[in-house]
C-alpha cells in the first residue's frame, strides 16, 4: 500500500509543482493578465480536486493500514488545507476578483501560501513513505 500512496502523492506533487511554478508563471508572462487568470481559474478545480483525491485516498489507506500517527497527521492537515482551499479560499478569490476588489491580492497570497504548504506536506509524506518502505524492505 505504501507504493500506491507514493504514486498518488507523487502524481499530485508533480502536477502541483509543474503547474504552480512552471505553467502558471509562463501563462502570465506570455498572455494578457486577464486571459492567463481565466485559464488558471479554470484549471484550479481540477488541480485541487486531484490533490483532494490523492491525499484523501492516501489518508484512508494510511488509516486502514494503521500507519504512523505522524504520517496520518501530515495527511490529515494536508487534506484540511486542500478542503479549505477548494471550498472556501478559491470561491472567495473568485468573488473578489469578479468584483474587482482590492482584497483579491490578500486572498490570492493566502491561496499561494496554502498551496505551497500543501505541496510541502505532500513532499514530506512522500519522503516519509519512501524511507519507511526502504526500512521495511531491508
Amino acid at each position: 500500500m505504501n507504493k500506491v500512496m507514493i504514486f498518488l502523492l507523487s502524481f499530485y506533487f508533480g502536477l502541483g509543482s509543474f503547474f504552480s511554478y512552471i505553467v502558471a508563471p509562463q501563462l502570465f508572462k506570455s498572455l494578457e493578465r486577464s486571459v492567463a487568470g481565466g485559464i488558471v481559474e479554470k484549471v484550479f478545480p481540477l488541480y485541487f480536486g486531484i490533490g483532494l483525491g490523492a491525499v484523501g485516498i492516501s489518508l484512508l489507506i494510511g488509516i486502514t493500514s494503521k500507519m504512523s500517527r505522524f504520517l496520518l497527521l501530515l495527511l490529515f492537515v494536508n487534506l484540511l488545507i486542500l478542503l479549505t482551499l477548494n471550498f472556501y479560499v478559491l470561491p472567495e478569490a473568485h468573488a473578489l476578483k469578479s468584483a474587482n476588489s482590492p482584497e483579491f491580492a490578500r486572498i490570492h497570497l493566502i491561496s499561494v501560501i496554502m498551496s505551497t504548504v500543501s505541496l510541502f506536506f505532500t513532499f514530506g509524506a512522500i519522503v516519509y513513505l519512501i524511507v519507511r518502505t526502504k526500512d521495511v524492505g531491508s
